[in-house]
């Protein structure tokens, strides 16, 4: 399943029409997919009082006149009302003169006859907004903005064809005055912005519709949207041979902690523990490690000096880096705090360091007065920020007034910098390499402090163990997702914690006979 932005749209859209399914085909199948979920609709409901379709003046109002001529070949009543005047594009303007020969569709402008529409609303069985395509973002005018809130009043089945009018595709946001809908039917795939809220919930269901697009329309695409799917993560984790060992499984050093955030030091620790790693070092300073030691009995140790805060200190850099060449993976970050001495090894790291490094929390925060030190890696690096953190790396990377929506931050990271950006949120997305995935696994018991750790140690563990970093930051994104589902189900969402999720990986693992 793909979720794209309103610029990938256009795209494949464009890679359609030159390669055998035209811009007129594509209207023509989204008229009669949205007219075919409107007849399995009536099987069930009474349309025999008409429907109303709500059409603007752009392809969006095309795929409304298309519809109409679909209904009406089905014997049902139809009126199509113009929004916002005449149609404006080429191909709206062929699908609205072809209505001209259908007799039980009415034609009504709602500028000329604003009393006669709005009795339709009251007297008609369905309403559909077909006004503003995936490329609306700002405020509707304020006749629309009426004209829908009367509608809302009705307490009429609305559907929505592609996107409820008002709802921007790209962020999630929506104007004031968008129609909430029962159902949406989009087409070809769903769109980045109904992943979040409040867009999803205007949706309604959602209902893909296939109209013409072949895989190859969206995977000419580069960073367009794919649904992680369990059976794609499973696949990464092939059963382990009888005669497996340790040294098979990678080897990771996690260079975590400071005196006020020991318990970051021990959850990404074990969490990678519990994902797999053959071995998994900690490097800390010897305050941090004195305190947690007993809780990670198979964890190595590697003690760190420290600075007047209680936080590494840059005398470590010579012996850190000579450790990391004998490392599969290298995580940083995880309760480091932010302070010059861990800067200094946080960019000596970066630098120096030939396997993959798992960037995350402080880490990423010690970087943002240099970004540009991404450049210097010799492996792949993995970012793992939150909302917070993105923005500042974005507004590090791209200007300090830079601002956009989670999508665009994600993949012009790792486009710009050529890394795996995790973006966390609601869905996480993992950007790399010209991929994007979504992931929805996961709940709003993770919105506590520690949960990042937890996911870190997971990433780290499964890069260590040689997934290509890609898949290691989407397979990890899963995993903890699911853990925390399972979880969830378990304790419930408002008494979990992040070290209940670390006990539950197990039992994801379980489920796949690993």
């Amino acid at each position: 399943m793909f979720y794209a932005s309103p610029k990938q749209m256009k795209a494949a859209e464009g890679y359609s029409d030159s390669h055998g399914v035209s811009y007129k085909e594509l209207m023509e199948n989204a008229g009669a997919a949205a007219a075919e979920f409107i007849c399995r609709f009536s099987l069930a409901h009474d349309l025999s009082d008409g429907v109303l379709i709500l059409c603007g003046k752009g392809n969006n109002g095309g795929d409304g006149f298309a519809l109409a001529r679909n209904l009406s070949e089905a014997g049902l009543n139809v009126f199509a009302v113009l929004t916002s005047g005449d149609p404006a594009t080429e191909l709206s303007a062929y699908e609205y003169c072809e209505l001209s020969s259908f007799g039980n569709v009415t034609v009504m402008s709602l500028n000329d006859n604003i009393d006669g529409v709005f009795k339709l609303f009251s007297s008609c069985a369905l309403i559909v907004d077909a006004v503003y395509g995936t490329g609306f973002h700002g405020e509707l005018p304020p006749e629309l903005k009426a004209c829908f809130l009367f509608a809302a009043r009705c307490k009429k089945a609305i559907l929505a064809l592609d996107v409820p009018s008002g709802g921007n595709c790209l962020t999630g946001e929506a104007a004031e005055g968008t129609l909430k809908c029962d159902f949406t039917v989009t087409f070809g795939c769903e769109k980045i912005g109904m992943l979040s809220e409040p867009l999803k919930s205007l949706c309604g269901e959602i209902i893909t519709a296939d109209i013409g697009f072949t895989d190859d329309c969206f995977s000419s695409v580069s960073y367009i949207g794919e649904r992680l799917e369990e059976e794609y993560v499973r696949e990464l984790f092939p059963a382990r041979a009888e005669d497996s060992y340790k040294n098979r499984f990678g080897h990771l050093l996690n260079i975590a902690g400071s005196r006020r955030m020991s318990g970051a030091a021990a959850m990404s620790t074990l969490s990678a523990l519990r994902s797999g790693v053959g071995l998994c070092t900690l490097a800390s300073t010897e305050e941090v490690i004195n305190r947690i030691s007993a809780s990670l009995p198979e964890a190595t140790l590697f003690p760190l000096s420290a600075d007047k805060s209680g936080s590494v200190s840059a005398e470590n850099i010579a012996p850190i880096i000579e450790l990391c060449r004998r490392m599969s993976a290298v995580s940083i970050g995880c309760g480091l705090s932010v302070a010059d001495e861990t800067k200094a090894v946080v960019k000596a790291v970066i630098e120096e360091v030939n396997c993959p490094i798992i960037l995350d929390a402080d880490g990423i925060n010690c970087i943002l007065d240099c970004i540009d030190i991404i450049r210097s890696t010799k492996n792949k690096l993995i970012i793992t920020p939150h909302l917070g953190e993105l923005k500042r790396l974005y507004s590090a990377a791209f200007g300090e007034n830079a601002s956009a929506d989670r999508f665009t931050m994600a993949t012009e990271i790792a486009r710009e910098y050529n890394a795996i950006v995790a973006a966390k949120g609601t869905p996480t997305f993992i950007a790399g390499d010209g991929r994007l995935f979504v992931c929805k696994a996961g709940n709003p018991g993770l919105s506590r402090g520690g949960s990042g750790d937890v996911l870190t140690g997971i990433i780290a563990a499964f890069a260590a163990q040689g997934l290509a970093p890609i898949n290691a930051a989407a397979a990890g994104v899963y995993v903890h997702g699911r853990a925390a589902d399972l979880t969830a189900e378990r304790l419930s969402i408002m008494g979990m914690l992040p070290s209940d999720v670390i006990n539950e990986l197990p039992f994801v693992f379980k489920e796949w006979n690993r």
